[in-house]
């Protein structure tokens, strides 16, 4: 069995510039088999203004659709017009030890794909409060909330109050509230545009409301300053059978999404026969770990035999039932890849 480094793979499909030290498929005699090593606290939500909020107006909707960088690194969706940013107030209670976040707008949410014009889309706002995990206590979770939906705005105007109740040692337990920005289609997954975390000290609480703006974050600029972790499987080669059977073991050192969320990861394995994708299967959904054990078995036809010419990814996903499923990394294995 070979443990190989999971690479990131952020916009370019089944192509990547790194490759960690990949053995070479050989090829053994034939009509031989060969491994090759290779109740205290809840939330509620409500859709009405603090009293001393005023009349929010909305911007001009005219802004550049100059992007220098790609921002997002979903399979599909190459940038976002910079820089995109949430507005957002907080005001803490001290008498009933309660949190009101007000979700107030964002800014900049022009969303550019591949050989299309930059455009805007449906959105809304997912809240969550977390408190940072340590070695002796458990990450307390607490229900996601979210706006409404805005539609066709690059510059939407939430305006919605949440509270969140009962919450004791705001100040010791390191609590963060994650902002992630999505977009809404009908027909499809959300995908997610960027986030905003926000770690909860105590010069950001007051009893009068306080208004932050903070710059999206994409997940790629998360996960690129994060060791991606490892995947150990093994590969056996049957010539006679014209088939390669690969096992995957377990992979481990997985990264976090923002402070505490743990991946739901599964992986999906392509085969490519002179680069040209032809098969391609997919394990189980392992639940909220960084170290999912598999040991699942796939076995792939090798056509006339010719595996000089065959070469393999294996591609990270975090699975999510609402939000567009995210690749997280890749691996690959073959002896020429393009």
């Amino acid at each position: 069995a070979s443990t190989y480094s999971i690479t990131g793979d952020w916009r370019r499909p089944w192509a990547s510039t790194s490759c960690d030290n990949l053995a070479t498929l050989s090829i053994p005699d034939d009509k031989k088999s060969y491994p090759i090593h290779c109740e205290t606290t809840g939330i509620i939500k409500s859709s009405f203004s603090w009293p001393e909020t005023s009349m929010l107006h909305r911007q001009d909707q005219c802004a550049s659709t100059k992007s220098s960088s790609a921002l997002s690194y979903s399979l599909t969706m190459e940038c976002i017009a910079e820089p995109a940013s949430l507005t957002f107030g907080l005001r803490w209670d001290e008498i009933t030890k309660s949190l009101f976040v007000r979700v107030v707008s964002a800014r900049h949410l022009f969303i550019h794909r591949r050989h299309r014009q930059p455009s805007v889309i449906d959105s809304y706002v997912r809240l969550e409060l977390t408190s940072t995990p340590t070695e002796n206590n458990i990450p307390k979770t607490f229900p996601l909330m979210r706006t409404h939906i805005v539609k066709k705005n690059a510059y939407p105007i939430y305006d919605e109050l949440f509270q969140c109740i009962n919450i004791e040692e705001i100040n010791t337990k390191g609590y963060s509230l994650v902002f992630t920005i999505s977009t809404y289609d009908t027909f499809t997954r959300d995908e997610v545009v960027g986030e905003v975390i926000f770690p909860l000290k105590s010069d950001a609480l007051d009893s009068t409301e306080m208004t932050f703006t903070q710059n999206l974050t994409t997940r790629h600029t998360q996960l690129s300053n994060q060791d991606l972790g490892q995947i150990l499987l093994s590969m056996c080669y049957q010539p006679a059978d014209s088939n390669v059977t690969i096992i995957v073991l377990k992979a481990s050192n997985l990264p976090r999404i923002g402070t505490t969320k743990l991946m739901n990861p599964y992986f999906k394995i392509y085969m490519f026969y002179k680069n040209q994708r032809i098969f391609k299967k997919r394990s189980t959904i392992k639940r909220t770990t960084q170290c999912p054990v598999y040991n699942e078995c796939f076995t792939f036809k090798i056509p006339d035999n010719d595996i000089e010419n065959i070469h393999f990814e294996i591609i990270l996903f975090d699975y999510d039932s609402h939000m567009k499923h995210e690749a997280i990394g890749a691996c690959f294995i073959g002896k020429e890849m393009n």
